[in-house]
């Protein structure tokens, strides 16, 4: 085998690589997962609950006071609290419901964003994203 040819073998090889490489990158940029509100609130976390109390406040706002059921995690069995308003994205069977139709003795489903701090009881959840009323009746 010629020297030259050799020299083109390498030169091919290296070629190779290269476009391999870029190929690489750009195929993993496409499926990197994207840093956005979408992702964090799919990334979310859910427990179930039981209300224990409902506070309106003077300013208008309501308080919610919740005991995470045994069916949970140990994480989410303790007590929690937590505001909402109508604007927040709360349901029973599909259908959009209110503040108002949120009783003491519902069982709900929380789904929040943010981190926990489980040395405070009840403990604070500042980003709930959805409630969901479970019961079979309002």
């Amino acid at each position: 085998m010629k020297s030259t040819q050799k020299i083109l073998i390498i030169i091919g090889i290296i070629i190779i690589m290269g476009v391999s490489f870029v190929l690489g990158i750009f195929v993993g940029q496409m499926n990197a997962p994207k840093n956005d509100l979408a992702f964090t609130k799919v990334s979310g976390q859910t427990f179930y609950a039981n209300i224990e109390s409902i506070k309106q406040y003077n300013d208008g706002s309501f308080h919610i006071n919740v005991k995470g059921l045994d069916v949970n995690d140990i994480n989410y069995r303790g007590n929690f609290t937590f505001k909402v308003d109508d604007n927040m994205d709360m349901t029973w069977r599909g259908e959009k419901v209110k503040v108002s139709d949120l009783k003491e003795g519902n069982n709900i489903s929380i789904t929040f964003t943010d981190e926990i701090v489980n040395d405070i009881s009840p403990t604070p959840l500042r980003e709930v994203i959805k409630i969901q009323i479970l019961d079979d009746e309002r």
